[in-house]
């Protein structure tokens, strides 16, 4: 009597389905707003096994960015055991308020009055890698400019008429928006060009240009800033991603290994069957 069992099949389709759900978070954690006025966000790759890049993360985060925006899913003591810092100099240099204890949650010192000032309480920022995306904070934080039609004297291109003002303008200096001549380009992907065989130009606007010597920082290292300071947004989006990262590697690799082997055990039960 012969027997089909399809036994690899099954395996292959089982494998498939794991691959999908363990690479669906990564793929719902990479989606965010788009970048409205920017256009397409600026791509960026985290770095969570760099702690140097982590730890000067935290250092930005919490002195430009926590006296507004608490951390309120996360514990102090958690952020320094992970980012490596002997708890007495992280308290010593990040935590100001001495009556705070190591195992606290990061919720901030923002009043409830700030309603009022800003129209709109300024929120956490533990999640906002997740929903957001790590693109759309990295491009962000990079894309404030000078409009004195505002409340605070800025806007942002990413996110159009924000409240949030530009606590890095002293270290990036002041953004306008300029126009450029541009290439015309043609139907065909090419550039236009005259009948003398010279680009045809015309003027665009909404291009982004710092100007010169009105911040601290250098294009170059303000972005290695920006760049930071999303890395520890996303570590503390969630502080186990690397570790769940490399874990699912070894898990892949478990799984491929497995399938193998049980489709060659497969075929040497499957002889006895022919027979």
């Amino acid at each position: 009597m012969k027997i089909n069992l399809n036994y690899s099949k099954y395996l292959v389709i089982s494998f498939c389905i794991f691959l999908s759900i363990f690479f669906v978070n990564n793929i719902n954690s990479a989606e965010g707003g788009p970048c409205k006025d920017y256009g397409e966000c600026d791509e960026f790759k985290y770095s969570l096994n760099d702690i140097e890049s982590l730890q000067r993360g935290a250092s930005t985060y919490i002195n430009y960015c926590y006296g507004c925006h608490s951390l309120k899913y996360s514990r102090w003591n958690r952020v320094a055991k992970d980012l490596q810092i002997p708890e007495d100099i992280f308290f010593e240099n990040l935590v100001f308020d001495k009556s705070i204890k190591p195992g606290d949650l990061m919720v901030g010192a923002m009043s409830e009055e700030s309603v009022n000032w800003f129209g709109v309480a300024p929120p956490d920022l533990t999640l906002v890698s997740r929903y957001k995306g790590d693109d759309w904070i990295y491009s962000y934080l990079r894309a404030y400019y000078e409009d004195s039609s505002k409340q605070y004297g800025v806007n942002n291109l990413v996110y159009p008429g924000t409240a949030m003002p530009n606590v890095l303008l002293s270290l990036q200096g002041n953004q306008r928006l300029i126009c450029k001549d541009i290439p015309v380009i043609a139907r065909n992907g090419g550039e236009k060009r005259d009948e003398s065989g010279n680009p045809i130009y015309q003027e665009k606007c909404g291009f982004l240009e710092v100007e010169d010597d009105t911040g601290k920082l250098s294009k170059e290292e303000f972005d290695n800033l920006i760049y930071d300071l999303t890395n520890f947004l996303v570590y503390v989006g969630e502080p186990i991603k690397a570790t769940r990262e490399r874990i699912g590697w070894y898990v892949v690799f478990y799984f491929l290994i497995f399938t193998a082997l049980s489709s060659l055990l497969y075929r040497e039960y499957h002889k006895d069957y022919n027979k």
